[in-house]
């Protein structure tokens, strides 16, 4: 979620850190054509002199505040490019003349300023601050250890842990390093207010869950049973195990999931509330139909206009519906990415013209 550090719509401010890939997605329907965007970026500043070479210079971190042109989306490499020219910046030697360009990603401050903030730009800001369940998991056994961060609707793999261990546990041989190396990666990985869940084949998972219960005395670690593969496939396979979508009842990813599911079993019974790729999708959203949309986060490999799609995601939430990003790297974010990048669940029939 956008951390948000200063809101004032009335003087046309917002100051935020982008903290996630989700946070992207909400930062590109939020900035427009004619805002202005200030942040902290490099700008080569040329030398003048006599023995100057003229295609050389120092580049400089600069505050400057970009009247926004143009502003583009790639969720591929998690980023936000925004074109403009400069209107304001923190050393004299930059020029205002031409324009400029800056990329916005996890981590990155900026504040926005408009003439006007609207309902639904102040509606995506105050929502965006919401707590979403944050999931740290690990597929494990005394053998590897894949850890991930489930964080909204989006799964990162952090790494994976070799144990270096035979077959069979030899009297010479103890997993004590292995079970440290592991837990060190759950316990940096870990904010306030994670859960941390468990999972992998035999026992050896609940060795890793006693160590973790003792680090992280606050946090609240679940051992699950029913995962038989571990690495990068059991972190991916386990946010499908039907116990850790029971742990987590009422998150975002559940929720998505269920919705992906009813979308392909509307789609299966030729049920006419169901819509499916952009302009069916458009068309609903404008009869104000929309009870639920998915987007995949690869959605503009199908070749979607973005701002069509922007338009189309603002229309369903001013509308009442609601919106989830899907994760393309998961089964359910891929079979929205095999409906055109974008499906909706419709609140009554509506067959598109």
């Amino acid at each position: 979620m956008l951390i948000i550090t200063e809101f004032n719509p009335k003087h046309g401010r917002c100051s935020l850190i982008i903290e996630s890939a989700e946070d992207l997605w909400t930062l590109r329907r939020l900035i427009s054509k004619g805002d202005v965007i200030a942040t902290r970026s490099s700008r080569v500043v040329k030398n003048e002199g006599e023995f100057t070479r003229p295609d050389k210079g120092e580049r400089v971190k600069v505050t400057i505040a970009l009247s926004v042109e143009d502003v583009r989306l790639d969720s591929s490499v998690e980023r936000i490019r925004v074109k403009g020219s400069i209107v304001e910046a923190s050393d004299e030697s930059v020029s205002k003349a031409g324009s400029h360009a800056i990329t916005l990603s996890p981590g990155h401050p900026l504040t926005i300023r408009k003439e006007r903030w609207t309902p639904l730009e102040v509606k995506l800001v105050r929502s965006s601050t919401g707590l979403s369940r944050r999931f740290v998991v690990v597929a494990v056994d005394r053998r590897e250890a894949g850890v991930g961060v489930l964080s909204g609707s989006h799964l990162s793999l952090v790494t994976t842990v070799e144990s270096g261990l035979g077959g069979k546990m030899s009297e010479e041989q103890s997993s004590r390093p292995y079970v440290n190396k592991v837990t060190d990666v759950v316990v940096r990985s870990t904010k306030e207010g994670d859960e941390i869940i468990v999972a992998g084949p035999g026992n050896f998972k609940n060795t890793v869950v006693n160590e973790l219960k003792e680090r992280l005395k606050s946090t609240r670690v679940w051992p699950l049973e029913g995962l038989d593969t571990t690495g990068a496939d059991g972190v991916c396979s386990l946010v499908k195990n039907p116990a850790f979508q029971e742990v987590a009842k009422g998150s975002m990813l559940v929720d998505l999931q269920r919705l992906v599911s009813e979308v392909v079993r509307r789609v299966a019974a030729i049920d006419p509330k169901v819509a499916y790729s952009l302009p069916r999708v458009r068309e609903a959203a404008m009869a104000g139909a929309v009870e639920a949309c998915a987007v995949s986060d690869d959605v503009f490999a199908a070749g979607l206009d973005e701002e069509e799609l922007v338009g189309v995601l603002n229309t369903i939430e001013a509308r009442g519906g609601s919106l989830y990003l899907a994760d393309s790297s998961l089964e359910f974010g891929k079979q929205v990415s095999a409906f055109g990048g974008i499906v909706a669940l419709l609140r009554y029939p509506f067959r598109a013209s």
